[in-house]
């Protein structure tokens, strides 16, 4: 079992757990996905060099073409984008517990008792805790019960991360009438972004707990679409298509995201990132290397299907070469092992 099958495992637990009744663009080159890609499967990265595939391929990421948009498309990407600056998009709040909690962690003295009393307010999130306290990573022989203990154990920096993931999950599933299909399909992106950033960054500096809530967190203006995209379902009872979703995310999931990174509070790196990953970054970019990881990590979600499907020709792309690692034999041998660990956490997380 892998480092990240452990940490998924310590986020979910063995067994789904009921949310909470209240709430709490990928580097795509294909111009339409009219029918939800089918779940991963071995067989479907079986491939030796998937990174490599026959046929023409991308060096560049390219964007989703538009497609022809119907009336009530065009009603809804009229509505997401004139509240750029209005702001009177209904934005997903944080549940309470876990906004006092990440509150409560920008103070790096912060009193461990208070942080496990505003985690206890919701039971899903300190049952999380509890698990990931008590996994093989933390764990020793001492099992721990309480949440105060539990939270010492852990440290500021996963247990803000399991915050943001808990959020997240509440974020994308916590509205009555979802459309499951959509709705899955913006989560398992979420999970399988974090789950790539998280393993890339073996080949960088950046904390591979900061690169799993990078990657879990940089999309989520997707779930701005989908909350409105459902909305507009329920009151014109307009279904709409997967292409359409798609380019409506890959078009203006920056800016909504910014939206919701601001509201949320989040830190200022993370909100740069949010707002800004699909542009080749400056040399002199203080944030330069989490946003090629960023890129590198939706291509390869996208050559995973877990976004549009694109080809890439991954080592020689720019963003791979920019890094440094074009002609690295362990990278390689990372891609070969990657689509399974990837398919394996979400699968599991999403079961």
């Amino acid at each position: 079992m892998g480092l990240w099958d452990r940490v998924m495992g310590w986020l979910i637990g063995d067994g789904a757990e009921p949310l909470p009744d209240e709430p709490g663009a990928s580097g795509g080159a294909v111009a339409t996905l009219e029918q939800p890609p089918e779940e991963p499967t071995n067989e479907s990265h079986s491939h030796d060099r998937w990174w490599a595939p026959e046929g023409e391929t991308l060096i560049e990421p390219a964007p989703i073409q538009r497609p022809d948009l119907n009336t009530e498309a065009r009603a809804l990407e009229n509505i997401l984008v004139s509240n750029f600056d209005s702001h009177n998009l209904e934005m997903p709040p944080l549940p309470h517990g876990i906004e006092k909690a990440l509150r409560r962690l920008r103070d790096i003295n912060y009193d461990s008792k208070l942080l496990a009393a505003d985690i206890a307010e919701d039971q899903v999130t300190a049952a999380a805790v509890l698990r990931m306290a008590n996994s093989v990573m933390y764990g020793g022989r001492q099992k721990f019960t309480a949440l105060g203990p539990a939270v010492d154990r852990l440290g500021a920096n996963a247990v803000r991360t399991l915050m943001m993931h808990q959020s997240l999950r509440v974020a994308t599933f916590g509205r009555q009438g979802c459309d499951k299909e959509l709705t899955e399909r913006v989560w398992h992106r979420s999970l399988a972004s974090g789950c790539i950033m998280r393993a890339l960054a073996e080949f960088s500096k950046i904390n591979p707990d900061e690169a799993l809530m990078i990657g879990l967190l940089h999309d989520i203006g997707d779930v701005i679409v989908l909350r409105e995209a459902q909305r507009q379902q329920a009151v014109l009872n307009y279904k709409i298509d997967f292409s359409t979703f798609e380019y409506l995310c890959a078009e203006i999931h920056q800016e909504l995201g910014e939206l919701v990174a601001d509201a949320w509070q989040l830190p200022p790196d993370l909100q740069s990132l949010i707002s800004n990953h699909h542009e080749l970054p400056s040399e002199n970019d203080p944030l330069r290397t989490e946003r090629l990881f960023l890129q590198l990590t939706d291509m390869i979600s996208a050559m995973l299907g877990y976004a549009p499907f694109a080809s890439y020709d991954l080592l020689n792309t720019r963003v791979v070469e920019s890094l440094g690692l074009a002609d690295r034999g362990d990278f390689v041998e990372f891609l070969i092992t990657l689509p399974d660990l990837v398919e394996e956490n979400v699968v599991a997380v999403s079961a």
